[in-house]
């Protein structure tokens, strides 16, 4: 959550960037390029510079206190609380932008017009509804759920699977996501997910789990 406010100590224009924005730089005294970016759901920065600084670099960014070094574990965990796709899990080749909830990626004139590439299922969904959709899921209790998992109705029907699961450190408790049968995709919906071959209740949440922080 320092980010900008130690970055700002070696580059003092990086926090003029807003989010998804970038510009070149000077990291004391050494060229890059920074981005206000990042795959957490926090505000952050994607800093690429010359290999032959990456060391000096590093080495400067660790000695400050505010600093520390993480993990893709840690990544990931932030990347599933904010809601965020990751690609060949929660997405895919097969997977279409409405059933991922991910619509706000297509202009409105596009969808309009239609004419590219996997518009007329898209524009069909769009105007149905597609036959299953992406949801955040809230297992009650404290064991995650992980990719694979069955999700079933209260009735033992399987009505989706888990695409992304594990244990979410800022709201301390488990978190995935996955797709469900439309008619099970309302916020509060309880459902079951199978772990270790037994039923775990759960409630269809709400995404972002943990609201965006991101620099407008």
């Amino acid at each position: 959550p320092k980010a900008a406010a130690v970055l700002a100590r070696h580059c003092p224009k990086a926090t003029e960037l807003a989010f998804m924005t970038a510009a070149p730089a000077k990291f004391d005294g050494m060229d890059c390029h920074i981005a206000r970016s990042g795959y957490t759901g926090e505000d952050g920065f994607e800093i690429s510079i010359a290999a032959r600084d990456v060391v000096a670099l590093a080495e400067t960014l660790l000695a400050d206190s505010d600093v520390k070094p993480i993990g893709l574990g840690a990544r990931d965990s932030l990347r599933l609380e904010a809601g965020l796709c990751l690609y060949g899990h929660d997405i895919d080749e097969e997977t279409s932008p409405v059933e991922a909830d991910l619509v706000w990626s297509i202009g409105k004139k596009r969808r309009s017009e239609g004419g590219f590439m996997g518009a007329e299922r898209i524009v069909h969904e769009i105007a149905q509804g597609p036959k299953r959709k992406r949801v955040g899921i809230r297992p009650e209790g404290r064991a995650p759920a992980r990719e694979g998992s069955v999700i079933i109705n209260e009735q033992g029907r399987a009505i989706g699977i888990v695409t992304s699961g594990g244990f979410g450190p800022t709201v301390n408790g488990p978190v995935a996501m996955g797709y469900v049968e439309s008619a099970y995709a309302g916020v509060g919906t309880r459902v079951n997910l199978v772990v270790r071959d037994k039923p775990m209740p759960a409630l269809v949440a709400a995404l972002p789990f943990t609201p965006h922080k991101y620099k407008r």
